[in-house]
């Protein structure tokens, strides 16, 4: 099968009947829709929104990688929450529609860490379990985000990263402690933050 083939596929397990019914429905132009699942344009930009829409796989979507389903779970996403903006109240989540959702990772690539010291205070407390992934990262491609850091001496660290002008060095910034400028051997994503 043909990556257009297994959005076809996808559309129909879903339960839409037509390319048309799943287009509306996406608020996509049909014309771009239908152009996707005939296999007259590629899925790269697009496949990631017809996975999560679907509720299939993104990897199976694309590349065939798997199974349709995959190990896809998702959250829906009910709104947003004030953290300084103003925003809709929401209130009772019964009843309200999701205004979209966010997949939940998958577990196999993932790995989790015990968080030691209090220099991340009040983000991170000692004791906290944060998930990330552990897929090396060049250090480039984590800039202005929490990431896990490794520096050449071994050091582990969850920290702001941030470019240093000097070259061959970063910046890790805290909420408790001064900056630090040093080398940096990988950086890892993190992706969330588990209860206690």
């Amino acid at each position: 099968m043909e990556p257009h083939d297994r959005l076809k596929a996808a559309r129909k397990a879903a339960n839409y009947a037509t390319a048309a019914e799943a287009a509306a429905a996406m608020g996509v132009a049909y014309s771009t829709y239908s152009a996707h699942e005939n296999g007259e344009k590629g899925l790269s930009r697009a496949g990631a929104r017809y996975a999560r829409f679907f509720h299939v796989s993104k990897a199976w979507l694309l590349d065939g990688t798997g199974d349709m389903r995959g190990d896809v779970r998702s959250i829906p996403i009910m709104g947003s929450v004030g953290a300084g903006a103003t925003v809709q109240q929401i209130g009772d989540t019964a009843g309200h529609d999701a205004v979209g959702e966010v997949e939940l990772p998958d577990a196999a690539g993932l790995g989790a860490l015990i968080v030691r010291g209090e220099s991340q205070w009040p983000k991170w407390i000692d004791g906290d379990v944060i998930i990330y992934g552990r897929e090396p990262r060049r250090p480039g491609d984590e800039v202005n985000r929490y990431c896990i850091v490794e520096t050449v001496e071994g050091e582990r660290m969850i920290k702001m990263l941030r470019r240093s002008p000097k070259p061959g060095l970063w910046i890790l910034e805290s909420h408790n402690a001064p900056p630090q400028e040093v080398e940096l051997q990988s950086a890892y994503r993190y992706v969330m933050t588990m209860a206690r």
